[in-house]
């Protein structure tokens, strides 16, 4: 009867508890990322992010952060690249990899 009673608090309980954001460490960098490269990586000012994978972007967020230039507009990414941290970094190319998801 204990086990009964324990189980279903704990089924009332977890509609409350809301699921992890893994993403949470980078939403604020990625709003200014959108403001180039569009909320769903579509695209716009800068290139489009959407569909490429996670390595490729981590890839080029290193290169920027190094102040290595990949195309004409290499100059303007420099300072963001710079101002995230590795894990960051890895985070951002996951998130694109799996294509922008809110929670």
């Amino acid at each position: 009867m204990k086990k009964v009673l324990f189980t279903t608090a704990l089924l009332m309980l977890a509609p409350a508890v809301e699921a992890e954001d893994r993403f949470e460490n980078i939403r604020e960098e990625w709003k200014m990322c959108t403001t180039c490269h569009g909320a769903q990586g579509q695209g716009g000012i800068g290139p489009q992010l959407a569909g490429q994978s996670a390595d490729d972007i981590i890839s080029k967020l290193l290169h920027y952060r190094m102040g290595h230039p990949i195309g004409a507009q290499s100059a303007m990414m420099y300072p963001w690249a710079q101002a995230l941290t590795e894990g960051q970094i890895g985070t951002i190319g996951v998130f694109v990899q799996e294509g922008f998801p809110e929670k």
